[in-house]
């Protein structure tokens, strides 16, 4: 099957490779989307037969980060993925932090489906990946690559220091009281794979469970934290969060600050070390007296 104009989309293309994949016993299965019991949603699935590859889609539906399957699967087998510019960055972290595997991925690159479409479906700016459309990693490309977008200006986290500490504060501590702590940010995460994570932890216990705001502003300020140097800005989280908070204003604020003093951007090289996993003697210390 073709589109309507005879050239053969992305979707067919995956598919069809999918196909052959599992025909040839190359993979064990592939991870990839499906149609979501509602209608006009998607939803991550595992095929693990040629016959079952048609039930693959791809389009500007396909936003969630398929990395964060990964660490959790307990497939046995070489396992292919498909992998947007995000879902790729976040492999490479998974395999530098000693999560997967790259032997036993096969990783097809596809093109990030926002960078392409931009019917009223897809997210808002503000919740959409930022700056890699196309795979850093991959075995195979398939469909055509999107046009690279401009560096990064971080014109938000630009504007949203220009507050004076009081407005900034009251515009943080505001939209992180709408929190319901649903932990839908924490799960559709790649980085989020502790078998138990500091908010469950009891002994000791780091974070109280409310939703005071002392408690959420602490939960979601140790949650940026965790994420300095491995955040891929794959939106993910935001895009989770029932309440529609602005969660990646402080995961790109502490990209920022990495990039800055480091010179890292997360998830782009195999060979780049994770910045706050070494010691350089020439970092910046000017915080110490």
């Amino acid at each position: 099957m073709q589109s309507a104009k005879g050239k053969v989309t992305t979707q067919e293309q995956i598919r069809a490779r999918a196909k052959e994949l599992l025909e040839q016993k190359l993979v064990t299965a592939v991870l990839g989307f499906r149609e979501g019991s509602l209608p006009g949603t998607v939803v991550p699935t595992l095929v693990t037969k040629p016959e079952q590859s048609d039930s693959l889609v791809y389009d500007e539906r396909c936003l969630h980060n398929l990395a964060a399957y990964l660490p959790r699967l307990k497939h046995k087998g070489k396992l292919a993925v498909i992998a947007s510019g995000p879902t790729s960055r976040s492999i490479v972290n998974l395999i530098k932090e000693n999560q997967v595997k790259r032997e036993n991925l096969y990783i097809i690159g596809v093109a990030g489906p926002e960078f392409h479409h931009k019917d009223t479906k897809a997210p808002s700016v503000r919740n959409r990946s930022r700056g890699t459309p196309n795979p850093v990693l991959c075995d195979e490309m398939v469909g055509d690559k999107a046009a690279e977008p401009a560096e990064d200006d971080y014109a938000d986290i630009a504007a949203f220091e220009k507050l004076s500490p009081e407005e900034r504060w009251q515009e943080l501590t505001e939209d992180l009281s709408r929190c319901i702590r649903c932990y839908a940010c924490r799960q559709s995460c790649p980085n989020c794979y502790c078998p138990t994570c500091f908010v469950d932890s009891s002994q000791p216990q780091w974070v109280g469970r409310t939703t005071d705001d002392s408690d959420t502003i602490m939960f979601h300020i140790m949650r940026a934290m965790h994420m300095a140097g491995r955040c891929v800005e794959c939106g993910a989280c935001a895009r989770a969060c029932p309440m529609g908070i602005d969660l990646m204003r402080l995961n790109r604020k502490v990209a920022l600050i990495v990039r800055d003093r480091f010179g890292h951007v997360s998830g782009m090289s195999l060979d780049t070390p994770l910045p706050l996993a070494c010691f350089q003697t020439d970092d910046k210390q000017e915080f110490i007296r």
